[in-house]
Parts: C-alpha cells; sequence; structure tokens
C-alpha cells in the first residue's frame, strides 16, 4: 500500500546565518507570516490526507492528491527558504549543515525511536514495519535503503522518506557553498532536473535508484527561483499581476487531479503540483503586507515539523480506541473519527513543540531565545 506522508524545513531556528561573507554573522531574519500560514495549510493537508487514508485506504483521488500537494508545497518553501537564510554571496557549510541537523535530528530521532520500539515489541500494529537492528540505523542515519517487507526505500518511520529529501537537497546545497546565490541555484537546477530526465529514460527498478531519480526535488527548485527573485526585492510590486499568479494556482491545482496511475499523467500531475505550490509562495509573498496575524495559524506553522512526525500515531491511538468503543459499523463514525483525529493531532502537536521541541532547540543553540519556526514538512505517495 502506497504511504501519504510529509518532511520539514521553513525558517532559521535563530536569527544567525552565513550570508555573503563565507562566515556565520548575526543578521536580522524577517519573519514571513505568509510561510507560517503556507506551513500550517501544507501540514493539514498531510494530517487531512493521513486521517481520512487510514481510515478509508489510500486509493481515493482526493485523499492521495491532498497528501501530495502538501509534500510539494513544503518542498518549494524549503527551497525559499534555504536561499532566503543564505543571502546572495557564498556561505560557511559547515555552520549550514550543523543548523539543519540541530533542526532535524533530535525529534526525528525520538519519533523514529519511538516507531522502532513499538515495531519490535508489538509489530500487530503496523501493517508493513518490520523492526531490524539494519532499518533502524540506516534510518537514523538518513541512508536511503530498500525497507524490510516492503518493495520502497522508506525508514522505518515511514513518512520519514521526505526527511531524507530534505538531507539530500542540504548537502547538495552546502556542496555549492561557495558560489554566488545565482550560480548555486543555476547549478542545482540542472542537477536536479537531470536526474528527473534520468528517471524518465532509465525507470530504474531498484527502489533507491528510483527514489533519487524521482521528481519531487524539482519542487526544491522551484522554491530557489523564487528566494532567488525575493533578493532582489519583496513582491509588493507586484500586486497588479496577483490574478496571474491566483490563476496559476488554480490550474495548477486542476492539474493535479489528472492522475490515473500511468506515468505520463503521473508527470503532469505532478507539474501541477508545483505549478499550484509555486503560484500560492508567489501570491502570498505579494499578499504579505497585508495579511493579518491569526494566531493559531502561526501556532500551527511553528509546531508543523511536530505535526509531521507525530500525527500518525495520534491517528492509530484515536482509530485504537474508536474500535474498542464505538466501532465502525456506520459511515458517520468513520467521518466522526477521521475529524477527531484531525483534531487531536493537532493539539498533541501544539504540546509536542511547546515542551519538547522548543526546549531541546533552545538548549542546542546555546539557550538563546529561538524565533519559534520549525521545519515544513509534507505528505505524499511514495512509490
Amino acid at each position: 500500500m502506497a504511504m501519504l506522508c510529509t518532511a520539514p524545513d521553513a525558517l532559521p531556528v535563530d536569527g544567525t546565518m552565513a550570508s555573503g561573507t563565507g562566515k556565520a554573522q548575526e543578521i536580522k531574519v524577517k519573519k514571513f507570516y505568509s510561510i507560517q500560514y503556507l506551513r500550517a495549510c501544507a501540514a493539514l493537508l498531510v494530517l487531512f490526507a493521513h486521517a481520512f487514508s487510514y481510515q478509508i485506504g489510500v486509493d481515493n483521488l482526493i485523499i492521495v492528491t491532498a497528501g501530495r500537494l502538501g509534500v510539494v508545497l513544503f518542498f518549494v518553501i524549503s527551497g525559499f527558504i534555504m536561499v532566503h537564510i543564505t543571502g546572495d554571496g557564498p556561505f560557511s557549510a559547515a555552520t549550514f549543515l550543523k543548523r539543519r541537523a540541530i533542526r532535524i535530528i533530535p525529534l526525528y530521532w525520538l519519533f523514529t525511536s519511538l516507531a522502532a520500539v513499538l515495531a519490535a515489541l508489538a509489530p500487530s500494529l503496523f501493517q508493513k514495519t518490520v523492526f531490524t537492528w539494519p532499518h533502524y540505523l540506516q534510518s537514523l542515519l538518513f541512508i536511503v535503503h530498500e525497507a524490510p517487507g516492503r518493495d520502497s526505500a522508506s525508514p522505518i518511520l515511514s513518512l520519514g522518506w521526505t526527511l531524507n529529501y530534505e538531507v539530500f537537497f542540504y548537502i547538495a546545497f552546502a556542496v555549492f557553498a561557495f558560489l554566488s546565490v545565482t550560480s548555486r541555484v543555476f547549478v542545482l537546477t540542472v542537477f536536479f532536473i537531470a536526474m528527473w530526465i534520468a528517471g524518465l529514460w532509465l525507470a530504474p527498478t531498484n527502489p533507491v535508484i528510483q527514489f533519487y531519480l524521482n521528481p519531487s526535488p524539482v519542487a526544491f527548485v522551484i522554491g530557489m527561483w523564487i528566494g532567488r527573485r525575493y533578493l532582489d526585492g519583496d513582491f509588493t510590486s507586484d500586486i497588479r499581476h496577483a490574478w496571474v499568479f491566483g490563476v496559476m494556482t488554480a490550474a495548477g491545482g486542476v492539474l493535479s487531479f489528472v492522475d490515473d496511475g500511468t506515468p505520463l499523467l503521473g508527470q503532469i500531475s505532478f507539474a501541477g503540483q508545483a505549478m499550484w505550490a509555486a503560484g500560492l509562495l508567489h501570491l502570498s509573498l505579494i499578499l504579505e503586507p497585508k495579511l493579518k496575524h491569526w494566531s493559531l495559524l502561526e501556532q500551527l506553522g511553528d509546531a508543523s515539523y511536530a505535526l509531521y512526525l507525530s500525527h500518525i500515531f495520534v491517528i492509530g491511538a484515536v482509530a485504537y480506541l474508536a474500535r474498542r468503543t464505538v466501532g465502525y459499523e456506520h459511515p458517520t463514525t468513520v467521518l466522526l473519527v477521521s475529524v477527531v483525529s484531525i483534531v487531536a493531532a493537532c493539539l498533541v502537536s501544539l504540546v509536542i513543540y511547546q515542551m519538547i521541541e522548543k526546549p531541546i532547540l533552545q538548549t542546542l543553540n546555546g539557550k538563546r531565545k529561538t524565533r519559534n519556526t520549525p521545519l515544513p514538512h509534507i505528505a505524499t505517495e511514495n512509490k
């Protein structure tokens, strides 16, 4: 069964980042409410997809596409933010990778270990997840590998496959830290598109090769180019052309739903998802000065990484309790359980962010006041 999932990273953990000098320096990083709201919406798309797919399966096109849209949006946001926080010149690759590691590893290791313990002690809780020490250790180290019991490249915490893409992107981005931003984005564009074309040409059957020759990293490319343009000035001057990006978003959204399982329509669907995410990000940045401060969406944006990593456990727990109490005899129950799962997952993620994630980040960053800006992260089908 295909697995819906998400991934992480949007705004820097603190106000320091290498920009233009090759050395870390204190800079004031603008906080985008639009990005926070988009991360919250992307996380909610993923949550919606998983909550309903858990109850009725993943064959429903609306559910599957919702998850895919969330993932692509998160990847586009990541590409934009990585360019934004590193500036227009060379930067320190070591500092960059250290901060990315601090951002994603602690919480990911925590929930990966939880999945490993449950798979080892209560394997009946899982459909395909199997515990082995090599599987667990490779998952912790973001090593892409074929999962035991599956026909796909998946870590033991199955939704962590998108984090493998994020880490792959971070490393590739850091390799070209010595270049100017335009050169860096151009080289990475050629690299990721070449991998996509190679995947189309070779049609590999090995799950690991399939993983790397997948079109997903192209979403990072789109975000990077939007970020590159934003370095030249904000998008407020584009307000007269906002309708263009509105049409782009709508058209991309429609194309996203054409997938019927065939390779051609699958590629067209991905192009639609990328168009939708690019248009939505562009439109949001244009409207940034006019956006109201919505505290709940901002908090969910902050907690999006915690929501990404924890929601599967919450959905499973709610479903288990529902079976033991009310049962699943009536279709209304399925809807109710899905809605309760969504609400519960949001509440749990807010608690995890405040009680676990935020204190960890503050500690690892020398008890400095953090920017309360967690990772993006996402959902789609991993084939």
